[in-house]
């Protein structure tokens, strides 16, 4: 059977987007997360040298820093906590977190090396010492899978 010209041209230019298809390595379809959002974190996950650890880090204005005069509060607002806001919403580190609706208390969570690094990044804010913090060690969920599925294993090697 023989194709007529414009066919020939389709059937070509088919075969060859296919062949590039297979030949180039295509992005992820999904941009940034999509399809592999799940398989390579987790890949990370198990090695924990690859990536650093999370803390959950949440804090509350301590009543004896509050300001006893509008003169105070404005200046407390515009030096500290505004600074410190924006800079938490700015950091790369920073990876989810906010505000308590109408309060001075919030949570994010932050990655780091350890503990100490997590220490001199709250320190290094400027609204660190009108604040109470509290800094909790996280285990990734695949990590914590991968835990379970091990005393899975060993429940079920003591039939």
């Amino acid at each position: 059977m023989i194709l007529p010209g414009k066919s020939m041209a389709i059937v070509l230019t088919g075969v060859l987007v296919i062949a590039i298809a297979i030949v180039l390595p295509l992005p992820q379809v999904f941009g940034e997360g999509g399809a592999r959002r799940d398989v390579v974190p987790h890949e990370l996950e198990r090695n924990a040298k690859v990536m650093d650890m999370l803390y959950l880090v949440e804090f509350e204005a301590t009543q004896a820093s509050a300001p006893t005069s509008r003169e105070q509060t404005i200046e407390r607002l515009d030096t500290l906590v505004i600074p410190t806001l924006e800079n938490l919403g700015k950091d790369g580190k920073v990876r989810a977190g906010g505000i308590v609706a109408g309060t001075l208390a919030g949570a994010f969570v932050v990655e780091a090396k350890s503990k100490d690094e997590v220490t001199e990044f709250v320190r290094a804010l400027p609204a660190s010492n009108i604040m109470q913090w509290k800094v909790t060690p996280l285990d990734t969920f695949a990590h914590r899978a991968d835990i379970e599925k091990k005393v899975v294993q060993e429940l079920r090697a003591q039939k």
